[in-house]
């Protein structure tokens, strides 16, 4: 039965970044939107100097990354990575297809949408992509 678990957890986890993904680089970055946090961050990162997004969020979750696994344990450092990763290389795929809309508010409205859905199979899989949840647990345990 655990092993079903960790299945289904995984399954959720991959699907749910997959669908972020699609949200971020199909609707929100073609038209100059950005989502908070790290993916927010590298969006503007990419409008300046072209590095990709997926590879910008890899690249500023290293520090946290390392907090997480010397502070917080192998299991939440796992975790951590394997939803950042997974994210990263989603977005990296994405990006080359062509955006589904160039109409700003609509991109808002379906991006945030699918964004939200992915975050919440993410979540529902007690996996994160929000490096924040890496400083919380962290303040927690000191």
């Amino acid at each position: 039965m655990k092993f079903k678990a960790i299945l289904i957890n995984l399954m959720e986890l991959v699907i749910g970044t997959l669908v972020m993904a699609m949200g971020i680089e199909l609707f929100l970055v073609p038209n100059q939107l950005s989502t908070g946090g790290f993916s927010g961050l590298s969006t503007i990162v990419y409008y300046i100097t072209g590095v990709s997004v997926g590879t910008v969020v890899l690249l500023l979750n290293i520090p946290l990354f390392i907090l997480a696994l010397v502070k917080l344990g192998k299991r939440f450092f796992v975790k951590s990575l394997i939803g950042t990763a997974l994210l990263s290389i989603f977005l990296n795929i994405f990006q080359s297809f062509e955006p589904i809309t160039h109409d700003r508010f609509l991109a808002f409205i379906y991006g945030s949408v699918i964004v939200g859905i992915g975050t919440a199979l993410v979540l529902r899989a007690n996996g994160s992509t929000r490096r924040i949840r890496i400083i919380g647990k962290y303040y927690q345990s000191i």
